[in-house]
Formats: C-alpha cells, structure tokens, sequence
C-alpha cells in the first residue's frame, strides 16, 4: 500500500452524528429529573400569576432564558419595577455559573468535522438538570449520539416545562402561595442531591459544604451575585485543599 508523497494532505473521515438517538433524548425527558421539573416550573407558572406577570411572558422566558433561578430573579425584578438593564444584568450574572457546565458537557459531545449548529443548539439546552442527566447517562451512550440526545432531551424538557408553567399559572387560585414558592425549590433540591451523591473526590465534597457555608452570608451582604461569589471562592478553597491532601508538606528535617 503506497503511503502519501510529501505535501500530500490525509483526509480523515468524519464520523458524523447518530441522529437516532434524538429520540431516545426526548424519552430521557419522562424520568425522575424530568418529574421534579415539572414540579419546579408549576410553583414558576404560580409564581407568575401571583405577581402580576403574564403567562406569556412566562413561556416565553421558559424558552429563552432556561434557567429557573434566573427566570425567578426576572420576575421579582419585574414586579419590582427594577430598570431593564439592571434586570439583565441580575439575570446574566446568575447565568454565569452554567458556563463551566456548558464546555464541559460539549466537550464530551462534540464531534469535529460535523457542522456546528447542533453544538450551539444543544447548548442553549445545557442547565443544571440537563448537566447532572448527562453525567448519568453519557457512559451508556456512543459518542457519535451525545449530542443529538442532548437536543432530543433539551427540546422535550423546554416543551414540557412551557406546558408545567401554564397548568401552574391555571392552577394558581388553587394552590395557596407557600405550596407554590416550595415547588420553585424542587430542582436545586434535586441539583443538590444529585452533587452529593456524585461527590467521588475530597474536592468535591469541600466545595459542597464551602458552598453551603458561603451561599448565605454573601446573600445577606451581595444577593445579586451570591451564587457566583461562593462557586468561585469555595471551588478554590475547595481546589486548594484537595491540592495539600493529595501532596502533604513533608516534615523538617529534625521535626
């Protein structure tokens, strides 16, 4: 077999995408994570009505923003009469903390070579549930079908939470107000657990308890970017500490 003569270029074949797993996506969407949404987004769909906000609103931040604590915070903003520009803002910020989990489940999608609106599409997708989902699941799918499962659940998930957010909102005259500020809390509940039980490293569970611990002095003082504050300073102390764990300082010579 002739190998290739200088300045000739090899052409590797791109594996492209697994579309049949889109529908495997979209049934991931009626599971437990997909049930505590919904939950989540009918006390969001209450939240609504019982602060003046429209329901169109309301869908429409479902399929835009796609981020419960940020949706939440638009809200209180709204019926605070907060400017726009400092709603936005408050919104980004809250926003922040998906980033790191947006490149880090892409980078375990992505398939170089393919065309990349799939990518940008299932990005728009990644929160906090569909983060955790893909931990679980993406050992038991090939590579070629992560992300076409990463739109198909993302899709489902948006559409089933538009139809939770309107079912909350109709629901509102009979649901009484605590009822329906404790289902907005059913998703970080699970989020929470789900870290927990994922923590494997001593980092790991640092952080959490660092996040925990910091979460709330900083909300006290700083509650527009409480949750940034206490990611980036307990991750760090958490990094830190799990650095000297696994290499202790060796004692002095004499000591």
């Amino acid at each position: 077999m002739s190998r290739p003569g200088p300045g000739k270029v090899v052409e590797r074949s791109v594996v492209p995408y697994d579309w049949a797993w889109l529908k495997r996506g979209m049934a991931s969407a009626f599971t437990l994570p997909g049930l505590v949404m919904t939950f989540s987004f009918m006390g969001f769909g209450a939240l609504l009505h019982s602060e003046g906000v429209s329901l169109v609103a309301g869908i429409a931040q479902d399929a835009v923003i796609w981020a419960l604590p940020g949706q939440v915070v638009l809200v209180d903003a709204i019926a605070r009469g907060v400017p726009l520009f400092l709603a936005a803002l408050a919104v980004t910020l809250t926003a922040v903390r998906l980033l790191p989990m947006v490149v880090l489940v892409l980078a375990r999608a992505r398939m170089p070579g393919n065309p990349r609106w799939p990518e940008y599409l299932a990005a728009h997708f990644i929160a906090a549930t569909v983060w955790v989902m893909s931990e679980m699941h993406f050992g038991k799918i090939p590579r070629p079908g992560r992300l076409p499962w990463l739109i198909g659940l993302g899709s489902m998930l948006v559409t089933g939470m538009m139809i939770a957010t309107s079912a909350g909102y109709a629901l509102t005259g009979m649901m009484p107000l605590p009822l329906a500020a404790t289902l907005v809390f059913f998703t970080p509940a699970f989020f929470l657990l789900a870290l927990v039980d994922g923590a494997r490293l001593d980092q790991d569970r640092i952080a959490i308890v660092l996040g925990a611990v910091i979460g709330p002095v900083v909300h006290a003082f700083w509650p527009s970017v409480d949750l940034l504050v206490a990611g980036l300073v307990g991750g760090t102390l958490a990094f830190l500490a799990g650095r000297h764990l696994r290499h202790p300082r060796e004692p002095e010579n004499g000591a």
